[in-house]
């Protein structure tokens, strides 16, 4: 044993103490382990918070905490129609946004523009929903065609394709669509999900394939246009830019669904600057449907059906791509999953079913076991191993 000049040797700890001192040092590490957020390792289970929704899409924390939901609407009802691609779309006030908090579900927003296509049951209505710092929504409702045709709809179809901050103003995302055309090809809108970002919002146009800028006065601008690739369809694939996330670099990330024939691993994930400019960031995904930067700045990446939906079997996915770059899938099994949120508890909200009325859902996936079960059951067991530490001295002195 070395010996510190001027200082006596040390003598040993008691088994007791080095016991305890041994149960800290665990205790530590595995709470550390514990205490990171809802993205650790290991399996996940999900538990249906809420259920009966109808076409449920993007989904937001409010500033009151509670969970919004966007409701595209029902494909169902009478209404002013249009013929679009040979087939009736039919306008209808059926969209909505849900409130979720304690176990209860309401709608605090109703009569939203929603349309159907009468031949499919496809529903496109208010797809997503953010707070501004100030606790003011906005709302993005879509649209599904080309939005010159919303004039044959009566008044009420120029409530489609709209970024809406209800009392306050509505912003004609389609029309500048209608104007302008970023994307270039046959004319289609239908704003999908919204990011915020100093002085605005950020809004993807899954139709027009395009990022938009809308400024906090309602002024609209292109940000980048996704072209399509030929990608092995017999023409060229459509972007279909969906997910959207503003990155801890400050840069905009977009995941596209990518169109006609849905080949999977054809969907990819650009990181686009404020100037306009684009880099693939990542390929590889199938049919994306939202992105999420998590706490540990890992993005998370929702996909609607991870075989492609015109192939059989395998349903949506939730995948993680981490700051190194490495991916993880983290759960499968969804169902045409549309909208992700992550809570301050760590857990990952997903609307479920979301291309479905009256079966859509809301998910709240977590790791098993949570980090503050885990973290419990660690005090308690600390607890109960420091009481018979005490108990054995308290025996041995007696």
């Amino acid at each position: 044993m070395s010996l510190v000049p001027g200082r006596k040797p040390a003598r040993p700890a008691p088994s007791s103490v080095r016991s305890t001192r041994r149960w800290r040092h665990l205790a530590a590490a595995l709470l550390g382990m514990a205490c990171i957020d809802g993205a650790v390792a290991g399996p996940y289970a999900s538990t249906v918070i809420a259920s009966g929704l109808d076409n449920p899409r993007g989904l937001s924390f409010g500033p009151d905490g509670a969970l919004y939901i966007a409701e595209a609407g029902v494909a169902s009802g009478t209404g002013p129609s249009v013929v679009v691609r040979g087939v009736p779309q039919v306008l209808t006030s059926s969209g909505s946004i849900a409130r979720y908090a304690a176990g209860s579900l309401s709608r605090v927003y109703t009569g939203l523009a929603s349309d159907y296509n009468t031949m499919t049951g496809e529903v496109t209505g208010p797809n997503d929903i953010v707070f501004t710092t100030g606790g003011a929504a906005r709302i993005a409702v879509g649209a599904g065609f080309d939005p010159t045709l919303r004039a044959s709809l009566g008044p009420g179809g120029a409530s489609l394709g709209q970024l809406l901050t209800p009392g306050v103003q509505s912003v004609d995302l389609s029309g500048f669509e209608a104007m302008y055309n970023p994307g270039g090809g046959p004319l289609d809108s239908n704003p999908w999900h919204l990011a915020l970002v100093p002085g605005g919002t950020l809004v993807t146009d899954s139709g027009g394939n395009s990022l938009l800028r809308v400024t906090d006065a309602g002024l609209v601008s292109s940000v980048a246009a996704f072209p399509p690739r030929d990608i092995g369809g017999p023409f060229p694939t459509e972007s279909v830019p969906t997910g959207l996330a503003v990155g801890p670099d400050g840069a905009y990330y977009v995941g596209e669904l990518s169109g006609f024939p849905f080949i999977p691993g054809a969907s990819q994930i650009y990181r686009v600057l404020a100037d306009g400019s684009y880099t693939v960031f990542a390929t590889g995904f199938t049919q994306i449907t939202d992105l999420v930067f998590g706490p540990d700045g890992g993005l998370y990446v929702l996909e609607f059906d991870a075989n492609g939906i015109l192939n059989p079997g395998d349903g949506g996915a939730l995948w993680r791509i981490a700051v190194d770059g490495t991916r993880s899938l983290l759960f499968d099994g969804l169902v045409q999953p549309t909208g992700l949120a992550i809570g301050s508890d760590g857990a990952f909200y997903v609307s479920n079913f979301g291309d479905s009325s009256g079966q859509g859902q809301v998910l709240r996936i977590a790791a098993v076991p949570e980090p503050g079960t885990v973290a419990l059951l660690l005090v308690g067991t600390i607890g109960i191993g420091a009481l018979r530490s005490r108990a054995r001295r308290v025996a041995r002195t007696a």
